[in-house]
C-alpha cells in the first residue's frame, strides 16, 4: 500500500519532467585565425587546430578565417564524424568595373599610388612598411579612391601575392580583378550536432571592403525545439594598419552598416536566436583590462535585446596581448561573442587558450598559440517542447 502511495505520489512529477523540460547545449564561436602571409605560422598551425577542435565538446560551432579552400578541406575532414551537420559556402570572388580594373597612369607616375610604395617605402618590410605607406602615401591612395574606387579596392585585395602578380593582375585587360583578397573567401564554417534547416547566405559583399563579409544562417532542429543560428567574421577596424577605400567614411562605419543588416535579417524570424562569431567590437572592461573596440557598435546587439555573456559574466580578452601570435604589443580587446536573444546562458568561458610547440624551416621549433584569437564557449539553456 505505502508503494502504490508512493507511485501515485511520484507519477505527476515524473510525467511533468518530460512536458517543458529544460535542457541544456554548449555554443562556440571561434576564430582560427588562418590568415596565410597576415598572422604567422598559419600553415603550421592547420593540423593542431584542426586536432583540438575534433577533441573539444560542443553542440554548435562557429568558425572564422578558415579562408583557404585547403584548410576547409582539412578541418572538415577533422569534423565532419562529430558534427554530422554543417554549413559553408562555396569561394567565389566578386568582379566590377572596366577591364582592366586598373590603367597605368591611374597607379603610376608622380603622386601615384604604386610609385609612392617604391618611391618612398621600397626598401621596408612588416609594420615599417605599412607604416610608410599611412604616413606618406595616404594621400595618392585617396585620390585613387576617388579617381576609380574599385582599382583601389582591387589593389589592397592583393594581400598575400607579390608585387609583380598584383600589378600583373590589376592592369591585365582580359579579365576584371577580385574585390575581396583570398579569392573571395568568407571564412565561415559552421557545425552542428543537430539538424540545421532553412540555409541561407547572407551576402553582405556591396558593404565589405578587403574580405567579403557575411553571415551562414540556419535553424537548428534540438529535439523539436527550433533556434535560429548566426555565424558571422564583420568587418575589423584596420585604421592603424590598412587604409580605407570601401564606400563609408571608415572602417566603424563599415562594421556597423553590416552589424545593422545582420540585426534586421535577424529579427525576421521568430525564434530565440543564437548570433556568433568573430564582430571586431567590443565594451571596455578597465577592470578586466579590456578596452572597448567599436563598442557603439556593439551595443546595437544590446539595443535590440540580445545579452552578451561575454561582457556580462566572462569579463575575459578573446584577442588578447599576452597571446604570442599577436607579439605582446597589441591591446587587449573582447571582440568575439555569442549574443542570445529570448534563451538564457548558464555559464560562459574562453577556452583554446593552450600553447603548441610547431616547427618552421627558418626558426625551428618555436612555442606559439593556436590562434591570434581565443573560442568563447556559452552553455545555453533551452526549453525542450
Amino acid at each position: 500500500m505505502k508503494k502504490l502511495i508512493l507511485i501515485c505520489l511520484l507519477f505527476p512529477v515524473l510525467t511533468m519532467a518530460h512536458v517543458g523540460a529544460p535542457s541544456t547545449i554548449k555554443v562556440t564561436t571561434y576564430n582560427l585565425g588562418l590568415a596565410h602571409t597576415f598572422i604567422p605560422f598559419a600553415k603550421q598551425r592547420v593540423k593542431p587546430l584542426a586536432s583540438s577542435l575534433a577533441q573539444y565538446d560542443s553542440d554548435i560551432l562557429c568558425l572564422q578565417e578558415v579562408w583557404k579552400k585547403s584548410d576547409q578541406r582539412k578541418v572538415h575532414k577533422k569534423l565532419k564524424k562529430k558534427f554530422p551537420y554543417s554549413f559553408k559556402t562555396k569561394i567565389k570572388n566578386y568582379r566590377e568595373g572596366s577591364k582592366p580594373t586598373c590603367r597605368i597612369k591611374e597607379i603610376f607616375g608622380e603622386g601615384k599610388f604604386v610609385s609612392c610604395m617604391q618611391d618612398q617605402c621600397g626598401g621596408k618590410d612588416g609594420d615599417d612598411f605599412t607604416d610608410c605607406i599611412i604616413e606618406q602615401c595616404g594621400g595618392a591612395l585617396e585620390k585613387l579612391k576617388a579617381e576609380n574606387r574599385t582599382c583601389a579596392s582591387a589593389l589592397m585585395a592583393q594581400v598575400g601575392k607579390s608585387p609583380i602578380a598584383s600589378i600583373l593582375t590589376l592592369l591585365n585587360p582580359l579579365w576584371r580583378a577580385g574585390q575581396f583578397a583570398y579569392k573571395g573567401s568568407n571564412g565561415l564554417m559552421l557545425y552542428s550536432k543537430y539538424p540545421l534547416e532553412d540555409e541561407r547566405y547572407i551576402d553582405l559583399k556591396d558593404v565589405s571592403t578587403l574580405n567579403k563579409r557575411g553571415a551562414l544562417q540556419a535553424v537548428a532542429n534540438i529535439k523539436g525545439k527550433k533556434i535560429q543560428v548566426l555565424c558571422t567574421h564583420i568587418t575589423a577596424d584596420l585604421s592603424a594598419t590598412v587604409p580605407y577605400t570601401g564606400v563609408f567614411r571608415d572602417w566603424e562605419e563599415e562594421n556597423g552598416e553590416q552589424m545593422d543588416r545582420l540585426l534586421q535579417v535577424a529579427n525576421q524570424k521568430l525564434y530565440p536566436t543564437v548570433f556568433l562569431g568573430d564582430f571586431n567590437c567590443g565594451f571596455e572592461d578597465p577592470m578586466a583590462g579590456i578596452l572597448g573596440e567599436l563598442a557603439g557598435n556593439c551595443q546595437k546587439a544590446i539595443d535590440w535585446g540580445y545579452s552578451d555573456p561575454l561582457s556580462e559574466e566572462t569579463r575575459e580578452c578573446t584577442f588578447c596581448r599576452d597571446n604570442l601570435l599577436n607579439e605582446g604589443e597589441e591591446s587587449s580587446v573582447a571582440i568575439d561573442h555569442v549574443f542570445l536573444k529570448d534563451l538564457n546562458a548558464l555559464s560562459s568561458k574562453v577556452v583554446f587558450k593552450e600553447q603548441i610547440t610547431i616547427e618552421d624551416k627558418d626558426k625551428g621549433f618555436v612555442k606559439t598559440q593556436l590562434s591570434d584569437h581565443y573560442g568563447l564557449e556559452v552553455e545555453v539553456e533551452v526549453e525542450l517542447p
